[in-house]
């Protein structure tokens, strides 16, 4: 009886280590890259860990830059959280000060530029966090990636076609129009108190087999509704 009983602890044992070795596995493969929305959230020293991994795990350098290029950190993760510190050891993920922010990968993502944005009023975190699926399939070469950051409703027009966003929406323009030269007119109108108001117009170069990044925001200081672009730079 107490050789049957130590053969089922042992077996239990067994089983318990499998499953905790199974929790442990990586799920989730993916490859980012950090962008800052703004020049003073660049990072040099800027790492991001995967908080249910375990406390021997290594955090990734991932260096937040104010262009983009093609240089990606390659990340697996047990969860699809993962939390930016200014430091590498696991300490900082309890220490506020070291603490970035942090971001669940949303479902079917597993390349993704991550936007630092500016922390809303009240937040604990220094930035939050905005992801843009950067696979071929949803953000193809010669496209546009425009994102409505802005609390109304916003219509630009490329040359004579009209493209609508409603606060918080994001849209992929693909081969957009072009005139001569490869140039795309650009006039962009904003919707508050009842009527349509320029914010902006100006030309923009097709991307060819490149990648445009555009966000619209308001800015927080005048209110006025302002447009942030980023390149794609192809590798060299």
């Amino acid at each position: 009886m107490k050789r049957l009983l130590l053969l089922s602890l042992a077996c239990l044992a067994c089983m318990l280590s499998n499953f905790l070795t199974a929790q442990q596995a990586p799920t989730l493969d993916l490859e980012i890259r950090t962008l800052a929305f703004t020049p003073d959230l660049q990072q040099k020293s800027a790492f991001a860990h995967d908080p249910a991994a375990a406390d021997s795990a290594v955090a990734t350098a991932t260096p937040i830059k104010s262009y983009l290029n093609h240089e990606f950190a390659a990340i697996s993760l047990t969860s699809r959280k993962l939390i930016f510190t200014t430091k590498a050891d696991r300490a900082s993920l309890s220490n506020m000060a070291d603490i970035l922010g942090e971001f669940t990968i949303p479902e079917g993502i597993k390349s993704a530029i991550l936007v630092f944005l500016p922390a809303k009023q009240g937040s604990k975190h220094r930035c939050q966090i905005m992801a843009i699926h950067d696979s071929k399939q949803a953000f193809p070469s010669g496209s546009i990636h425009i994102t409505n950051l802005s609390p109304h409703p916003i219509r630009m027009i490329l040359e004579k076609k009209n493209f609508e966003f409603k606060p918080g929406q994001t849209q992929v323009i693909q081969d957009p129009p072009v005139r001569d030269g490869d140039m795309t007119g650009m006039r962009t109108f904003v919707f508050r108190e009842q009527t349509w108001t320029p914010v902006a117009t100006g030309l923009w170069p097709h991307p060819g087999q490149a990648r445009g990044l555009k966000i619209l925001f308001q800015n927080p200081s005048s209110g006025s509704i302002q447009l942030r672009a980023f390149d794609d730079v192809p590798p060299r």
